[in-house]
C-alpha cells in the first residue's frame, strides 16, 4: 500500500514521511498528482478535503473509478465540521469520494457514530519515540504548543484564557508556536523539553497528532475532551501518562493524582499497529524509523 499525502512540513499528513524515509508515501499537490494513477497497488488517501483537488469534478472521479486497485480514504479532519464553510467543502468531498472509494475511514468519534465509518485514529511521527530521551528541562511547567486565537478554536481559546487567569495555572502555563513559526525539529525539541503538555479541544472530537506526539515520547498528556471517547479510551487504558478532562476544575483534581508512566505507548500504537486493527483488512507492509533529531 502507498499513502497519498500533501507535505505540509508538519502534522498528520507529513508524519508518514518519517516512516522508512517516506518510501511508502506519494507526495501530491494541486499541480502534481496524476502520477498516483500509475501506482500498481492499493492506496490510502491521507485526508478527504485536503485532497479534494484530485476528485473535485466528474472527469477526475472517473479516473479513480477506473483505478484497478483498492482506494482507502482516511478522514483525519472532522467530516461534520464546526465551521460552516469547511462543512460545505467536506460534505462535497465525501459525496465525491463515495463514487469511487473502496473504504472510508474516520478518526473523529462523532463522525464514526454519525456516518458509520470504520475508526482509524491518528498517529504521529516515530521520531517522537526515537527521541524520547531528550532531557526534560521544564518538569513543572505546562506547555501548549499549537494554533490558537482563531474563531474555529473557540473551545481552545476559552480554556487557555481561563488558565491564564487562574491562580493555580497562570504561572505554570507556557504557550508556544501559535502561528506555526517553529521548524519541525525546533517544535519537537521544545515539546520534549517539557514533562506536561496541554492539548485543548480544537476542531476534532478525537485525539489529534499532538496527542500521539506526547504519548509516543512518554510525556504526560493533558487532553481536553467534550465527552467520553470510548474508542480512544481503549487505546490509553493502562497508560497513566494520559489525563483526560473536560474543564479546569477536573484538570486540577487529576493533576494531583498522576505519575509519569514508563510503559511505551508507541510500540502498540504506531502506524503499523494502526493498520493491523482495521476490520477484515490485511496489508503486506511494514515500517521502521530512520530519522532522528539533528
Amino acid at each position: 500500500m502507498k499513502f497519498v499525502t500533501n507535505d505540509y512540513g508538519c502534522g498528520t499528513s507529513s508524519s508518514i514521511l518519517d516512516y522508512d524515509d517516506g518510501k511508502h508515501a506519494i507526495i501530491v499537490s494541486p499541480d502534481n498528482w496524476h502520477h498516483v494513477l500509475d501506482v500498481k497497488e492499493d492506496i490510502c488517501m491521507v485526508g478527504h478535503d485536503f485532497l479534494l483537488y484530485m476528485w473535485d469534478n466528474d472527469e477526475k472521479v472517473k479516473l479513480w473509478q477506473n483505478f484497478q486497485y483498492k482506494i482507502y480514504v482516511w478522514c483525519f479532519e472532522r467530516i461534520n465540521s464546526i465551521v460552516p464553510e469547511w462543512k460545505i467543502k467536506s460534505y462535497f468531498s465525501i459525496n465525491q469520494i463515495k463514487k469511487f472509494a473502496y473504504k472510508i475511514l474516520a478518526c473523529d468519534e462523532n463522525d464514526c457514530d454519525e456516518f458509520g465509518y470504520d475508526w482509524f485514529p491518528q498517529w504521529a511521527s516515530p521520531r517522537f519515540f526515537e527521541n524520547k530521551n531528550i532531557p526534560i528541562t521544564q518538569g513543572k511547567k505546562i506547555l501548549f504548543s499549537g494554533q490558537a486565537g482563531k474563531p474555529e478554536y473557540f473551545l481552545r481559546n476559552k480554556l487557555l484564557e481561563e488558565m491564564k487567569n487562574d491562580d493555580f495555572f497562570k504561572d505554570l502555563l507556557v504557550i508556544k508556536n501559535n502561528t506555526r513559526s517553529l521548524t519541525e525539529d525546533e517544535y519537537m525539541k521544545n515539546l520534549l523539553s517539557y514533562k506536561y503538555i496541554l492539548n485543548p479541544i480544537g476542531v476534532l472530537e478525537a485525539f489529534n497528532v499532538r496527542s500521539f506526539e506526547v504519548l509516543y515520547s512518554n510525556r504526560i498528556l493533558l487532553q481536553q475532551v467534550t465527552r467520553e471517547y470510548k474508542r480512544h479510551n481503549s487505546l490509553i487504558k493502562g497508560f497513566n501518562n494520559c489525563i483526560t478532562f473536560t474543564d479546569l476544575n477536573e484538570l486540577k483534581n487529576k493533576l494531583k493524582n498522576t505519575r509519569l508512566e514508563n510503559k511505551s505507548f508507541y510500540i502498540e500504537n504506531n502506524l503499523q499497529k494502526r493498520l493491523n486493527t482495521l476490520k477484515n483488512e490485511k496489508f503486506n507492509i511494514s515500517f521502521s524509523c530512520n530519522k532522528k533529531v539533528v
